[in-house]
């Protein structure tokens, strides 16, 4: 007959697993260091902000919200596969969630994964975030990049009602004249120049969407003031062209392209510069002279291959050849 006494079978099973604990928590401190040293390698060299972070990372009691700034500077240095798993690291730790979620959603929309990212906005709206506007800002354009442009400019609205800047002005009323909604981008441009708002962007574009709804008069109205100031007047006789054209006064915008001409070839015996040379080529278009057109913007891109301006003049050019050739 065999006696096991059971004060050794709980000593033995204390000890098994006290054990176990501590090899359990050696191993969880031993693969931690390598998954940490493994997490600061994959983010070595990514931009000077990141390693900055990594260092603080490392030495931090509370790292969550570093995590996440982290997250937003490799995503803008061109990681959102990084960000994506500092996300994970700071879900954990404290973080506000909707800063996470949206942050989340960007990643996610650089990683051309825009379903998912549209899924998590949609959420963060549908909750009112306490982020909305900038949520709403970001689904915008979003939305306005995979064709949503309804959806992109009713997101738009409710942001440029709280806070009408230049920049929200400018992206609402291009989409309204993509949409072909010109008069609605007149009353966008001229509430904000009548608030007070300031800029030659906002004058050229209220300029182009008076002329595309007919609004011919005041579009002329708003060019003579420009050429009253200007040093350099021949964009601005170039776009007084443009609206007698619209408007049916060949004459005038003839009269007036070779104004526009004759400036800038004054300033080509100086010293023909890039933005000048892509503005002659586009009065010669205007003029129907496409062959010397086109001769200007090739003679631009071969210096400047990337001028993205003088690329997008050569394809109109281009297209013009093609229409006049039987």
């Amino acid at each position: 007959m065999i006696v096991i006494k059971t004060n050794t079978i709980r000593e033995t099973v204390g000890m098994t697993v006290d054990m176990t604990m501590k090899v359990l928590l050696v191993a969880a401190i031993f693969f931690g260091a390598i998954f940490f040293s493994e997490d600061v390698k994959a983010h070595d060299g990514v931009h000077v902000d990141v390693d900055k972070i990594n260092k603080q990372i490392e030495e931090s009691d509370d790292p969550g919200p570093l995590y996440l700034l982290r997250a937003k500077l490799c995503r803008k240095h061109g990681r959102p596969d990084l960000g994506l798993l500092d996300l994970q690291q700071a879900r954990g730790m404290g973080v506000d969630p909707d800063a996470e979620a949206l942050e989340r959603a960007l990643c996610l929309r650089d990683r051309m994964k825009s379903t998912e990212a549209l899924s998590i906005m949609d959420k963060l709206v549908d909750r009112r975030s306490k982020n909305l506007m900038e949520v709403l800002s970001e689904r915008s354009n979003l939305r306005d990049a995979v064709g949503q442009i309804e959806g992109a400019i009713n997101d738009l609205v409710r942001v440029h009602v709280v806070s009408p800047d230049l920049e929200k002005t400018l992206r609402l009323g291009d989409l309204y004249e993509r949409r072909g909604a010109d008069v609605l981008a007149v009353s966008v441009y001229r509430q904000a120049m009548e608030s007070g708002m300031e800029s030659s962007l906002l004058v050229i574009a209220r300029i182009r969407a008076e002329t595309a709804s007919g609004g011919y008069e005041v579009a002329l109205q708003l060019v003579n003031e420009k050429l009253q100031e200007a040093s350099l007047k021949a964009t601005w006789y170039q776009r007084r062209a443009e609206i007698y054209r619209a408007s049916g006064r060949e004459e005038k915008a003839i009269a007036d392209l070779e104004k526009a001409l004759e400036e800038l070839d004054g300033i080509f015996k100086r010293r023909p510069v890039p933005i000048h040379q892509v503005t002659r080529a586009r009065v010669l278009r205007l003029l129907g002279r496409l062959e010397e057109a086109r001769q200007q913007l090739v003679e631009v891109l071969a210096n400047a291959p990337g001028y993205a301006s003088a690329q997008r003049e050569l394809d109109l050019v281009e297209q013009l050849e093609k229409q006049k050739t039987p």
